[in-house]
């Protein structure tokens, strides 16, 4: 019996080339049509501080209303975001949209397995960063801090 892709019936060798279930595009890869979106979804954190989780990042953008003094933002584990995250391979990377909305200064702090490659950055008040976290072994991660 074949295998259906929507309505359309497909060989095994048209469907090893298709990504309807998943799966990793290798080498170059064009995208016809307008433009590429991505569907991301909020996290609203309501504290002076926030641990940032593999599925905080994994969601893609996080809102941190930031009150009462300076807040941390400590990374989750680089096990935790490797796995969480689907980080596969070494030089991988995801990335995540973190908002300051409050009145205190942001500061981003590592755990087990995480660096920040520009450590001493932080995000003001009322600004936004993108964080770029690339998977640097089967158990570390880097984290580059982007700020508007």
């Amino acid at each position: 019996m074949a295998k259906r892709i929507g309505k359309y019936k497909v060989t095994k060798r048209e469907s090893a080339v298709s990504l309807v279930d998943g799966g990793k595009a290798t080498g170059r890869l064009i995208v016809g049509g307008s433009r590429m979106s991505e569907i991301l979804t909020n996290t609203d954190v309501d504290a002076q501080n926030n641990t940032l989780t593999a599925a905080q990042i994994l969601g893609g953008i996080v809102t941190h209303t930031s009150v009462t003094g300076g807040g941390d933002v400590t990374l989750d584990t680089a096990a935790n975001i490797i796995s969480g995250c689907n980080l596969t391979e070494d030089n991988e990377a995801i990335k995540c949209y973190y908002i300051n909305d409050g009145n205190q200064t942001l500061t981003l702090a590592v755990a087990t397995g995480t660096t920040i490659a520009d450590t001493g950055n932080t995000i003001l008040t009322n600004e936004a960063a993108v964080l770029l976290i690339v998977r640097t072994s089967a158990t570390a991660v880097k984290v580059y801090m982007t700020t508007s």
